[in-house]
């Protein structure tokens, strides 16, 4: 892959210390014609402005990127990769800015010394602050063009006051004789220090701000690389439209990497999949995602936290079903925002909402966002995406706005997320916990272990959900035994069919089973039964089975046929309880015998045969003292359970 036109050089000035620097994203922010190009270029030796517009106009439209490698000056062994986003200042071309936002580390507000903190200046401290970008450094340009730098300097702290800014450092510059350049990039430094390092969450996202197509490459696409790492040769998905290409080829400011980790600039080259144009839905552009598979879906449908910051803004109020544009990370969809609660949005104020948008967005849940006017003028609000998919007729449901007020009241927290996913919706598969989150397997397995849910194999159950779906089948099957105590048990099917007015997923009742298993249940066989249940006979049926007990054991091997036994429907239920316990053996349909008799029978046989060898049905008969019509089919019962072999007239034992 050839280098990347304006995808800046690496400074190599200490090429030593490149192995593993600290990959950051800064990203400037300020009004128009406030140098902010001229301040990158200052510092990285990269002119940002890449379109030919740009450069005749002297105006920023689009973004521009350079690269920036900073060395610790206290901690000589720690370098910072700064991945350099400038971005236009005009009112026009604030979606451009937001796009380039998206992914930000330390913004450095660039803002003129002679002109001082302007519109475009406040709305791009709005947009930081909703991205919850909380560290940055204010360069004060053209410091050379006033007279009083002090008095400037102290005007736009005045400014950011009571924003999370408000103790930036603010370094005048110079950038054309190159006057505070090494202060900036102190600054910068320390700013560094006070974040932590772009996580890996092994969720790879690209947002992709870029694409082209060098002839004879195919398409190449750029974006900064969060939550995880792309290896070359790597399968990738193209999410909204959820279509698969590889990964040719990867490279950071011009050099080939073989993989891209998170805080990288990064470019992919993808030759499989050409740029989208127009209306076509196969292809890439702007504002897709590169990520991988089985780690959500994109929907048109999203719940959020929409918050406004405490400052002027000629926004106005947020009505109701108002029409907006809704910005995460580089891309820019249109939509409509409607509160859970029919209020007008003041700024600082918070509210629970649905985004419906015209096209579908891959968001992650803790995700970030801007949203600006139908009209794009203003930036009117920001917030964080609590449900990236939520459930369909959830919008105002009592127990999805229960839902999001949980995850509302901490945006950040792993255990309160899944905690809020396992109360709504009772029981998620394992390996679907919050992938679509900010937060890494380690975190949600954390949380996990802090929550009272049950984890079952490849499931969790909320606690007290699952423990009353047990109960209600526990139930059930004392109830069988206890209007039916003959019965060994009540047949799995039949318990099935019962809890599937109970069951919201068929899949479940497997598991059901298997944790009445390990208690005081016993699954033998299609029954089910309690281990300390013993079948017995209900009263009503005592003296049925007491008279067809006595009636085989008068004469043992000479019972009474089936229909001298049975003679009313008690005697019918009886018997068919001694034979389902296995109290009685039914030869066929004209004998019955006491199983402890039919044993004591067999071991005479097996006895009669060993000491004489292979016997007749007559002898065997003489030596049981019964009749052909019991011998016969005992004799082809001991055949069928192979405790006999009949060859001819005779039976030896097997």
């Amino acid at each position: 892959m050839p280098n990347l036109r304006n995808e800046p050089r690496i400074n190599s000035a200490n090429p030593d210390k490149m192995s593993t620097p600290n990959n950051y994203i800064v990203a400037t922010a300020g009004h128009i014609d406030h140098g902010k190009s001229t301040l990158i270029e200052a510092l990285s030796g990269t002119n940002p402005d890449r379109l030919p517009e740009e450069q005749s106009r002297g105006m920023t439209i689009d973004l521009g990127f350079a690269h920036l490698l900073l060395n610790d000056s206290e901690e000589p062994e720690k370098n910072y990769s700064l991945g350099l986003i400038d971005v236009p200042g005009h009112a026009d071309f604030v979606k451009n800015m937001v796009a380039g936002a998206g992914s930000v580390d330390i913004a450095m507000f660039v803002v003129a010394a002679d002109d001082g903190w302007m519109p475009q200046s406040e709305e791009h401290l709005h947009i930081l602050t909703y991205l919850n970008v909380r560290n940055a450094v204010v360069a004060l340009t053209k410091s050379d063009s006033v007279d009083d730098i002090e008095f400037s300097s102290e005007m736009v702290s005045e400014s950011l006051k009571g924003s999370v800014f408000e103790n930036a450092p603010i370094i005048p510059v110079c950038a054309l004789i190159g006057e505070g350049i090494e202060e900036l990039r102190e600054a910068l430094i320390q700013e560094i220090k006070k974040i932590n390092p772009p996580p890996d969450i092994q969720k790879p996202r690209l947002s992709v701000d870029r694409v082209f197509s060098p002839k004879g490459v195919g398409t190449v696409i750029t974006g900064t690389m969060t939550g995880g790492r792309f290896t070359k040769g790597q399968k990738a998905i193209i999410q909204p439209q959820l279509s698969e290409t590889t990964i040719r080829a990867i490279q950071n400011h011009q050099h080939e990497v073989s993989e891209s980790l998170p805080g990288m600039r990064t470019a992919l080259n993808i030759p499989d999949v050409e740029i989208r144009k127009g209306k076509s839905r196969s292809g890439v552009k702007r504002g897709d995602t590169i990520t991988i598979k089985d780690i959500g879906s994109p929907s048109r449908r999203i719940h959020v936290l929409v918050e406004r910051i405490k400052r002027e803004s000629k926004a106005g109020q947020i009505k109701h079903a108002q029409r907006i544009r809704f910005h995460h990370c580089s891309s820019n969809i249109s939509g409509k925002l409607l509160f859970f609660d029919n209020i007008e949005l003041e700024p600082g104020q918070k509210a629970l909402a649905e985004i419906r948008l015209d096209k579908p967005a891959y968001t992650h849940a803790g995700d970030r966002f801007v949203l600006r006017d139908w009209s794009k003028r203003f930036t009117i609000a920001g917030g964080t995406v609590l449900d990236p998919t939520p459930p369909r007729r959830s919008y105002r449901s009592q127990e999805q706005k229960e839902f999001l007020e949980t995850r509302s009241s901490l945006t950040n927290c792993a255990k309160s997320f899944l905690e809020s996913l396992i109360t709504r919706d009772k029981y998620l598969p394992a390996s679907e916990i919050l992938t679509q989150s900010c937060f890494s397997k380690s975190h949600i397995n954390e949380a996990l272990e802090q929550t009272d849910a049950i984890n079952s194999d490849h499931w969790i159950f909320e606690k007290k959900w699952w423990l009353d779906l047990i109960e209600v089948a526990a139930k059930r099957i004392d109830t069988i035994h206890n209007k039916h105590p003959e019965l060994p048990g009540i047949d799995i099917n039949m318990l099935r069919s019962f809890m599937k007015k109970h069951l919201p997923d068929p899949k479940l009742f497997e598991i059901l089973v298997e944790t009445l298993e390990t208690g005081e249940y016993i699954r033998s066989g299609t029954i089910i039964r309690r281990k300390d249940h013993n079948p017995r006979l209900p009263d009503k049926l005592q003296l049925a089975g007491k008279r067809i007990r006595d009636a085989l054991n008068l004469n043992p091997l000479e019972p009474p046929s089936p229909k001298e036994l049975v003679q009313n429907e008690d005697d019918s239920s009886a018997l068919k309880f001694l034979l389902e316990t296995g109290e009685a053996i039914q030869l066929d349909d004209k004998a019955i015998l006491i199983s402890s008799h039919f044993k004591d029978s067999v071991e005479k046989v097996k006895s009669f045969i060993t000491s004489n060898g292979p016997s007749t049905a007559a002898d065997i008969r003489k030596i049981l003292g019964t009749t052909r019509r019991i011998v016969i089919p005992f004799l082809e019962r001991l055949d069928k359970e192979g405790i006999t072999r009949r060859e001819g007239d005779l039976r030896s034992l097997n």
